[in-house]
């Protein structure tokens, strides 16, 4: 293979409670197998955050089996092949933790994260490192994010994505122009995270939907596409969007030339950098000057108009 792209949900917030697995193998830069596992974590607690996000629930895998039976099915895989996942980190600590919880034997394998993967392709543009903004760049539409097996299928397209970019003819051959930018690791050397806090910031944006089906057309907001970054004082974030709903409007998570609206919150520069800048700002700036009427408004300027 190519390499294998996976990708875990968990049940809480330890990295122990993989509770849904997405496997894609891919071959000449094609998938040619997927493989998708609900799994039983060691204990039925979720965090209603979880929930929300991936929508798995306690009832979905009380007879999903043990991640020792799923590993049985899949551990070949993981055999002379390169294991790939967006934020590695995450997926791998998951991973390594669920061998630990079951005392399995720690294979020993190599792995990259499909961040560093596919910054080359991206240089030079303003382009976020979440697996939504990567794929956006691509034209990769992620057809049910945080669905273990759909991220994982993005992520392979992403990767596949950057090799074609470059007029490369094979994932190899990608792999050794920038092998200096791809800091490949192996699994047995890794040290995982055990648990984590808040991993989910986001709000899922299909959760969003208007409590009326009568809309003012006439209203500023109405059929616009409404991008939010930085953090609101005075309105929830999903506060806010709710209000561009059920004014007509659509909110999309990222920034392209078919917004019309940026919402700037407050920035923390301890993310963003000293100009408190994110990377939607700078991205819809570069398309003001390409021509596009993006407009850019503070939190006080959307407040009047969602009156």
């Amino acid at each position: 293979m190519d390499f294998i792209a996976i990708d875990f949900e968990t049940a809480n917030a330890n990295y122990s409670s993989a509770c849904a697995m997405g496997l894609v193998a891919v071959k000449d830069k094609e998938i040619v197998d997927t493989k998708y596992f609900l799994i039983q974590p060691p204990s039925l607690k979720f965090d209603e955050e979880n929930i929300r996000i991936h929508g798995i629930t306690p009832e979905d895998v009380k007879d999903a089996p043990l991640f020792p039976e799923v590993w049985e099915q899949i551990k070949d895989y993981f055999k002379d092949n390169l294991i790939m996942a967006h934020n590695a980190i995450f997926d791998m600590s998951v991973l390594k933790c669920c061998l630990m919880e079951y005392n399995l034997e720690i294979p020993k394998f190599d792995y990259l994260c499909s961040i560093p993967f596919s910054t080359p392709a991206c240089r030079g543009k303003n382009v976020g490192n979440s697996l939504e903004d990567r794929a956006t760049y691509f034209g990769i539409e992620i057809e049910n994010h945080h669905n273990a097996l759909s991220d994982a299928i993005t992520c392979a397209k992403l990767i596949i994505a950057c090799v074609n970019s470059k007029k490369c003819e094979t994932f190899q051959a990608y792999r050794k122009m920038y092998s200096r930018f791809l800091p490949v690791k192996n699994f047995a050397d890794l040290t995982p995270l055990k648990s984590f806090k808040n991993r989910y910031k986001k709000i899922k944006i299909s959760e969003i939907v208007a409590t009326t089906d009568s809309f003012n057309k006439a209203h500023i907001f109405y059929d616009k596409n409404i991008v939010f970054t930085g953090e609101l004082q005075s309105l929830d974030r999903k506060e806010a969007m709710q209000k561009v709903v059920d004014l007509g409007g659509h909110v999309k998570s990222s920034v392209s030339s078919k917004t019309d609206y940026l919402v700037v919150g407050i920035q923390d520069k301890s993310l963003v950098g000293e100009d408190g800048l994110s990377s939607k700002e700078e991205k819809a700036l570069e398309l003001q000057r390409k021509g596009h009427p993006i407009k850019i408004i503070n939190e006080d300027e959307f407040k009047k108009l969602i009156i």
